[in-house]
């Protein structure tokens, strides 16, 4: 008896589905296997292909007696789970069918209770089915709305016969009545607004003409009370004449208002000159703008001249009738006060000039003292060490190394000492002149920084300029550069010296963050404060701006031939107050 060859099932059918389980198992009873790729799509369990693979060549050609035992097994296991599945779903509907029945007696009863107008019914939205949820959610959904159009019936019947009532008491004269009740229905809360601003509107117009009468009775009583409280002179004029005057004309000019009724304001001027002068600018100052405020030199009744500000305007805005008002305000101590403070800050700023003078001074004395002395020990000590160097045997190698970091040691402080020499007063600035110094000190500066620069230097070295104006610029530059490296996080700085006519003119230009108005204004940027001093004193103009993002611009002029006060001269200033006031 011949055995029959088994196939396997994607030769046959020549598949390259390499994904199906069938051919990943190896397995030829491929009708076994759940998810195979047969005729282009995923099949199922056996029980659902059964009738596919009972008429495929593979399940004739691969079944025998252990194939046919092995598939019966695997279909009687299948029926069962079908079965199970039957039996499940047959429960369910049996439970679903109860449910049903429970939830539509419910719903029936509920829709007889909002029939009878009772739209508070509420019932519970919870069910395994969804179609009973839904349905039990449209019943409590009808309710709600049917409960809402009753209350809001309910609402408008109050609102209106509300709004009845207050425009009864309003036809009676009562425009204290309002519209109080809040609704939220947009309609009568619109119709409340507009009732209410309607009486409003009424009542505000009623009472406007009744206050209207009121103020014209207390007018005069207020204008007497305004002018007694004004702690200045005010003098009401008619054709040249006083027709009033309140108390401040005592306090002012020592004169009672009784005695300059009708009389001309000339009686408070020194002189007739003085009170024509005073009387053109007046009026030739409202016929313009219909203002007027000046400082003149006035005289009081016991003969001594004080200083007043006076403020003229026409009375209801008009200047045909010769009808003027003055106010005359004493500001002879505040003047005293103001010459007092300049006369405090003049000396300040020659004190400030004095101490840069000082200061400079010191700087250059400690520089030569520290450079010629110190730098000349040090050049002495470092001869003798080499000298000692010579004179040790070779042999004393620990010796020898000492030596070495001893000359070390003295060619740094050297070093140091020419750094500082040159930080508290560069020699080129003495030497070479302003431009040599400004270009030293760049590169000395930003040497080691990633910041790139461009001097522009057009200034001859021959050129004249006095050491303090040298020194000056220098410093405002040093500081200049120095607030770039600490606030600016600039990467470039254009620097510019020129002469401008008779002007040298510095100008530093970088492309930081920009300096914004309040730091210019800052009064704790002691560095810019002392930038002002300097050009101030120089007789020069500082201009500083800045763009956010786009940098900032630092300006500085100086006259080369405009006489300015020098440093020597505040200095004697300094000495001649200190002689007379201590």
């Amino acid at each position: 008896m011949m055995t029959k060859s088994k196939v396997k099932c994607w030769e046959v059918f020549k598949c390259n589905k390499l994904e199906c389980p069938a051919f990943h198992s190896k397995n030829l009873n491929c009708w076994l296997f759940t998810g195979t790729h047969c005729r282009n799509e995923i099949q199922g369990k056996f029980i659902d292909k059964v009738e596919m693979c009972i008429n495929c060549e593979v399940f004739v050609k691969n079944m025998d007696s252990g194939a046919m035992a092995e598939t019966c097994g695997i279909f009687n296991e299948q029926i069962k789970e079908y079965r199970r599945i039957v039996d499940e779903r047959d429960r369910e509907l049996e439970n679903m069918s109860m449910e049903l029945a429970l939830a539509m007696s419910e719903v029936f009863e509920a829709l007889k209770k909002i029939s009878s107008g009772d739209p508070s019914v509420r019932i519970t939205e919870k069910s395994d089915i969804d179609l009973i949820s839904r349905l039990k959610h449209m019943i409590n959904l009808t309710a709600r709305e049917i409960g809402e159009i009753v209350d809001q019936s309910h609402e408008f019947a109050i609102s209106l016969a509300e709004y009845f009532d207050v425009l009864h008491k309003v036809s009676k004269g009562d425009l204290s009545a309002r519209v109080t009740g809040i609704s939220s229905i947009e309609l009568l809360e619109s119709l409340k607004d507009v009732t209410n601003k309607t009486i409003i509107s009424i009542d505000r117009e009623i009472s406007e003409r009744k206050s209207a009468v009121r103020q014209l009775q207390k007018i005069e009583a207020l204008k007497s009370s305004i002018l007694r409280t004004i702690p200045h002179a005010v003098v009401g004029l008619t054709k040249q004449k006083i027709f009033f005057a309140n108390e401040g004309l005592k306090k002012v000019f020592g004169w009672n208002p009784e005695e300059v009724i009708g009389r001309s304001p000339e009686i408070l001027c020194r002189s007739t000159k003085d009170y024509q002068k005073i009387c053109r600018q007046i009026h030739s100052a409202i016929d313009k703008s219909k203002f007027f405020t000046g400082e003149f030199l006035l005289r009081r009744k016991d003969g001594r001249d004080i200083v007043c500000m006076i403020s003229a305007s026409p009375i209801e805005n008009k200047t045909k009738n010769n009808r003027i008002v003055l106010v005359y305000e004493d500001i002879t101590e505040r003047k005293q006060a103001e010459k007092e403070l300049k006369n405090s800050r003049e000396q300040l700023r020659c004190l400030s000039a004095y101490l840069h003078s000082a200061i400079e001074q010191e700087r250059k004395f400690i520089a030569r003292e520290m450079h010629d002395e110190l730098g000349q020990l040090f050049t002495v000590l470092n001869i003798d060490l080499a000298w000692l160097e010579r004179k040790i045997r070779t042999n004393h190698k620990p010796i020898r190394m000492k030596i070495e970091s001893m000359k070390e040691m003295v060619e740094s402080g050297i070093k140091t000492i020419q750094k500082v020499s040159t930080e508290l007063r560069p020699g080129l600035l003495d030497h070479l002149g302003l431009t040599a110094a400004i270009e030293w000190h760049t590169k000395e500066i930003l040497k080691n920084k990633s910041i790139k620069y461009n001097l522009e230097l057009n200034i001859s070295d021959e050129l004249f300029i006095d050491k303090d104006i040298s020194t000056a610029i220098y410093r405002i530059y040093q500081e200049a550069l120095t607030n770039i490296i600490r606030h600016s996080d600039a990467t470039l700085v254009n620097i510019s010296l020129k002469k401008d006519l008779e002007n040298i003119v510095l100008e530093v230009t970088d492309n930081g963050r920009g300096i914004t108005r309040e730091q210019i204004e800052n009064a704790k940027s002691y560095g810019l404060t002392g930038i002002r001093e300097r050009v101030y004193l120089l007789g020069g103009t500082l201009k500083i701006s800045g763009k956010p993002g786009k940098g900032t611009t630092l300006k500085v002029r100086i006259p080369l031939t405009k006489k300015i006060e020098g440093y020597s001269a505040c200095r004697k200033r300094i000495i001649n107050y200190v002689n007379n006031n201590i």
